[in-house]
Formats: C-alpha cells, structure tokens, sequence
C-alpha cells in the first residue's frame, strides 16, 4: 500500500516580526507575493512530474511567516494547483495558520469555502502586556473574537500556540494563560519552551540587561504546571508539546513528521522527507523565485533544493526511534518497525532499551510497545541522545 503523503507550504510574508522570532519570514516585502505564489505553485506542479509523485494526500499545511496574509482567491489558486498535480484524500486535514487581528468573518468563510478545515492560531500568551513585550500584533481579546469568528464560519477543528518561559513571565502568569486558554475551549494545544535565537532581537535584549532569561529549573516547573491544568481539563498530552480534546483533533500533518513518513515541501526553507532522501529549499524569496522560475522539467531534481541528501538506514532508523518516543501516546510498535527495516528493533537497539528501561525513562507495555515515561518528557533529550 501507498504511504499516505503531506505537504507543506511556506508562507514567508509578515507585517512585522515578532522579536524573538528566527523563522524563514520577511516584513515589508508583501509586493513580492503575486510573484512568489506563481513560483509555488510552478514547484508544486513541477515536483509532482520530476518525483513521479502517486502517494495520495491527507494533509497540507500552510506556515510561515503569516499565510493569512494571503486572500482566499489565493490560498484556492495554491489549493487548486495541489488537486490538480496530487491525489486528495476526501477527509485531507488542510491547516492555516492564523494571526489574530487579520481575519473577518468574510475572509474566513472564503477560506473555509477554498477548503480550508483546520486553523492554527499563534495565540503566545493570555496576558496582553507579555504580548507586547513579545512583539506581538494581536491582544487576547482578538483571540477570543478571532475564535468566535472562526466557529461562525464553520471551523471545528482550532489549535492554539503558547509560549512559556518568556522573559518576566512569571508561574502566576502563566497559570492565568493556560486558564484563559481553556476556557476558549480549543480542540488542540501546543506548548512551546522559548528558545532564545541567535541574532533574534530578544538575544540583545538579553545580552543587554534589559531582560532576564529563566532559569531550567523554573521552565521545566512552567511546563509541569502546563501538564497539570490541561490534564485536569480533559486534554489528552499525546506528544511532548502537544495536547487534544480527541483523538480527531490530533495533529494529522505533525504526526506524519513525528513517523517519519513522507512529505514534500514547498516555498523558501522548506523542508522535506521523499524516498529516504532529506531536503531543504533556498531561503531568500528572491532567489526562490529565480531558481523556481529557471527550472526546466528535464531537471530530475527537487526545483527549489538548496540541499538534497539521502538519508542512511541506520539513521533513519534513529529517527524513528527518537521522533516515536516523542509521540507519549502512542510510542513505537516493535512489529511495525520490524516490518519497515526487516529487523527485529533489539537486534539495532537492544542496549539503550534496556539501558533507558532499567532506568524507568522508557515504559515498555505487556504488548511490546515502547513508550517516553511522561513523567520524563521535559528532560526528554536525555533519552534521545541514546539513539544518535
């Protein structure tokens, strides 16, 4: 059978960046976004010839940046693209991600009307004042409207983001987030740890005294804190930064990363995974735009790539430990492994099991399926590092 494929396209277009934002983005260069979807859909189309792509599609994902910049006839024109080069499964997951403030109950019915089904909210924080300190454009307010709205246009399936271990955050705060967050009744909640980037506007704020980072021990207390509350509100904590009311609202397009199966990726750094080979596309809009627009169909390659490398079995078979681990619920099934690298996994791996098991880091059920003790999943990297 035909592993089931995903997509994933870049929108790279903000009106500002948030100030401790490093992704693939860009302010001001909105002029630019005519040009840069004819070239996104040129690859969409170009990548399905070249790869000889027959895997059906069950679920796209546009990130960024800020795809709802993007207007609904434009967001349908890319949809329209994929359906004509791929096979869409009937119940495909087709996620946007969202920023409060853009969107009205106009544009929202038109991209649910374009095929738009799932709506990722960058929400951050349920305290206004950290929202600006973050550099946000949105206020809590907004979400909730932003909320209402997207219920009104027919949106079932909404997640939330939030970020915990901001600067001047405190465990008070954060408690009153994840309060208020609950209370929007999302169907699906990411929490994510702040990482503080390199060349990011909020590294010099560090550097410069004007804010002060945390300390690991009050982030993994913020993060135990996150556990608490959303598992006394019923959210089921099936991967180590994600939560669902059900098994439905679980990330379809997240989990396909997380099995490391098949996706192809699409616009400026993007990054896929197709026939055991890794890739990643160029960064600057300009030059995605001219190498897209260069490309000619006897190029048997990806069109965008600025980097295509096959990956070894034996690393894919690291990946898929590590990546399964992440996933608490589920975990890693030995015969599924044994059925897609012709093994036994003690036969690889034998050593750190046993090894994490004595030390009650993995559980391992009467079935055989390995599993992350949640109790250990903000300290997870010392289990990963066993399989690299």
């Amino acid at each position: 059978m035909t592993e089931p494929l995903s997509l994933y396209l870049h929108i790279p277009f903000c009106r500002t960046r948030c100030n401790y934002c490093d992704f693939n983005s860009s302010a001001g260069m909105e002029e630019l976004i005519p040009d840069y979807l004819d070239a996104l859909k040129k690859e969409i189309s170009s990548t399905a010839v070249s790869l000889e792509v027959r895997n059906p599609v069950h679920s796209i994902y546009f990130g960024g940046g800020t795809p709802s910049l993007l207007t609904p006839d434009q967001v349908e024109s890319i949809l329209t693209s994929i359906r004509k080069n791929y096979s869409l499964t009937r119940d495909a997951e087709i996620t946007l991600e969202m920023n409060p403030g853009d969107l009205d109950l106009q544009k929202l019915r038109g991209l649910r009307a374009a095929g738009i089904n799932r709506a990722s909210l960058g929400m951050q924080s349920g305290i206004d004042s950290e929202l600006v300190r973050m550099g946000r454009r949105h206020t809590v307010g907004q979400v909730k409207s932003l909320i209402d709205v997207l219920h009104q246009s027919g949106f079932n399936n909404i997640s939330l983001d939030l970020i915990f271990g901001y600067p001047e955050q405190t465990l008070d705060s954060w408690r009153e987030t994840l309060n208020k967050t609950v209370a929007l009744k999302p169907d699906h909640l990411s929490l994510y740890s702040l990482n503080v980037e390199e060349g990011t506007p909020l590294e010099s704020q560090i550097a410069s005294g004007v804010l002060t980072e945390h300390s690991d021990d009050v982030i993994a207390e913020m993060y135990e804190i996150g556990r608490t509350v959303l598992n006394e509100n019923g959210f089921t904590h099936y991967e180590i930064s994600n939560w669902s009311r059900t098994p439905e609202a679980q990330s379809r397009h997240n989990i396909q990363y997380w099995r490391i199966l098949p996706y192809l990726g699409f616009g400026t750094a993007a990054h896929g995974f197709f026939s055991h080979t890794r890739t990643r596309n160029v960064d600057r809009i300009e030059t995605y735009i001219r190498k897209i627009n260069s490309y000619r169909p006897w190029d048997k390659t990806f069109p965008a790539a600025a980097e295509v490398f096959p990956i070894s079995v034996i690393n894919e078979m690291k990946d898929f430990m590590i990546f399964g681990l992440r996933m608490l619920e589920r975990g890693i099934d030995p015969k599924e492994f044994k059925e897609r690298f012709g093994i036994e996994i003690d036969s690889v791996f034998n050593y750190p099991l046993k090894k994490l098991a004595q030390k009650n880091l993995i559980l391992v059920s009467d079935d055989g399926t390995i599993r992350l003790n949640p109790e250990y999943a903000f300290v997870s990297n010392q289990v990963f590092v066993e399989f690299i």
